[in-house]
């Protein structure tokens, strides 16, 4: 029997203290995968070929976790998204500001308000529920949903890849992450019995897998490509297909 117990602890720990703290860390790394690239349209002053649309998933996200770890008083989670929310309003800031679509602009302006209002709302009726089971499972309910598209937007850009056999919009940093950071975290929701930490992260974990084989069946051809020096106001924006000076005719 007392054999037992120090194997029981070592598990403990491992899958109690260790996954999460590596949780916490890879999560943070996920958030700054998307970083190299958007730096570098910044400096081109294009968004090329990376996608947006990611950015305000990843955005409405981070506020979806921070939520759920303050409700459930758990710091790993609460530390694991913290990060995120702050990094990808400075992503979803560069796309907006550097697309030349007007299109696009509005759909991420679309999308941030929903989801901050969306957020807003769940997160003042959870606390007013008497049942705080129920409202922690209203807010775990909704991350699952949010986090989904999150970790299948990258692949929203597939047809794109497939018909040019370039996976250069799918961020590569950021699929690894991903895939790592699911790892981490369905073995902490396993650990736990946490549902909502369990089911997403499975799923985040095929759709990594879904994005690594795209990059290496596809490999990119091309990275955020501008003409800085000419400042041409008809640069390349992420659906490939409009132009800024599409835009004002």
């Amino acid at each position: 029997m007392s054999s037992l117990e120090p194997s029981a602890g070592i598990e403990n720990f491992l899958v109690k203290i260790l996954a999460p703290v590596l949780g916490v860390i890879m999560s943070e790394f996920l958030a700054f995968g998307p970083l190299p690239a958007v730096l570098q349209c910044r400096k081109a002053k294009s968004m090329g070929d990376v996608n947006p649309f990611l950015f305000p998933l990843l955005f409405g996200n981070g506020i979806g976790w921070v939520i759920y770890g303050s409700a459930t008083r758990n710091p790993f989670v609460f530390l694991g998204n913290i990060g995120a929310v702050g990094l990808s309003l400075f992503y979803l800031l560069t796309a907006h500001t550097l697309t030349g679509c007007d299109n696009v602009r509005k759909q991420l302006e679309i999308m941030t308000l929903f989801l901050v209002t969306m957020w807003g709302t769940v997160g003042f009726v959870a606390a007013m529920l008497e049942d705080q089971v129920q409202g922690i499972a209203m807010i775990g309910i909704l991350g699952n949903i949010i986090v989904f598209f999150m970790f299948a937007s990258p692949l929203s850009t597939f047809p794109k890849v497939i018909k040019k056999k370039d996976s250069s919009s799918i961020n590569r940093p950021f699929a690894i992450c991903q895939v790592l950071n699911c790892m981490v975290w369905v073995s902490y929701g396993l650990a736990t019995n946490d549902i909502y930490i369990t089911l997403p992260n499975v799923a985040g974990l095929i759709l990594g897998f879904a994005q690594m084989f795209l990059i290496l069946r596809y490999p990119a051809m091309a990275a955020c490509v501008v003409d800085v020096e000419s400042r041409a106001p008809n640069y390349a924006v992420f659906d490939g297909s409009s132009t800024e000076s599409e835009d004002q005719k």
